[in-house]
């Protein structure tokens, strides 16, 4: 009987140890488990750019010109807008930033280029899906949407780092534009395009065509949920593109 007792009372005993282990295994949380992405972005260091709120060029010496174009700066925001309901829309230190914008802070930060913004003469709407309208009747109609900021030497740049979203599979309106007001000759081109799905689409042959004695070289494509986690693919992109001296 002693015999007996003892084996259920050793039983016990391991059964309660057990136990004591399944839970510290289920509230243990791993110290790195990521957290739910958002589209609140950190903050970043600001960028030295000769070319940041200029239309003029080549102020830093540098041959290499980051150029981008993004919503944000090209939209008139209504009050209340939801940023967390635009892919392509995220708040950093209280302010609109664009995905395109956030790249192309990293791309200066890798190249030490030029940062210069496409800015249109007209702005869009701020309901995306009123913009993407807009867009898609441009893309039909072949138009070439003015420009209101314009690189006055783009003759001293031998590189451009082109960022951009991709809008119905292709570059967005005013980059046909910006495209087509210089002579890229000789120059190369990397094209960095956001999407949500659609990777670079067809821009890349866009640019080729519109450009056609340019050096285009390998296009990145960063999803738009990825923007803020790309700068390791957006430096390993750069260095790998041989375009540093």
């Amino acid at each position: 009987m002693k015999k007996i007792f003892a084996i259920l009372l050793i039983t016990v005993m391991i059964a309660t140890v057990a136990a004591c282990g399944e839970d510290k295994a289920v509230n243990e949380t791993p110290q790195n488990q990521e957290t739910p992405l958002t589209n609140e972005l950190p903050e970043q260091p600001e960028v030295e750019s000769g070319l940041e709120d200029s239309t003029e060029g080549g102020e830093s010496g540098s041959n290499i010109l980051v150029a981008y174009f993004s919503r944000v700066g090209n939209t008139d925001w209504e009050d209340g807008v939801d940023a967390i309901a635009s892919a392509s829309l995220n708040i950093r230190g209280g302010e609109y930033v664009g995905n395109a914008e956030y790249l192309a802070e990293m791309a200066q930060q890798a190249t030490g280029g030029d940062l210069f913004f496409i800015e249109t003469a007209k702005s869009y709407p701020s309901d995306y899906r009123q913009t993407t309208d807009v867009a898609k009747v441009e893309q039909n109609d072949d138009a070439r949407p003015a420009l209101a900021s314009h690189v006055d030497n783009m003759d001293d740049y031998d590189t451009i780092v082109l960022i951009y979203p991709n809008w119905w599979g292709t570059l967005p309106p005013p980059l046909f534009t910006f495209l087509e007001e210089y002579d890229f000759s000789g120059k190369k081109i990397l094209p960095l395009c956001t999407h949500g799905g659609s990777r670079l689409g067809s821009s890349e042959r866009d640019i080729s065509k519109l450009c056609p004695d340019a050096i285009l070289l390998d296009g990145l494509a960063v999803s738009g949920s990825g923007a803020a986690s790309a700068k390791a693919d957006v430096e390993d992109w750069i260095n790998n593109s041989g375009i540093l001296r």
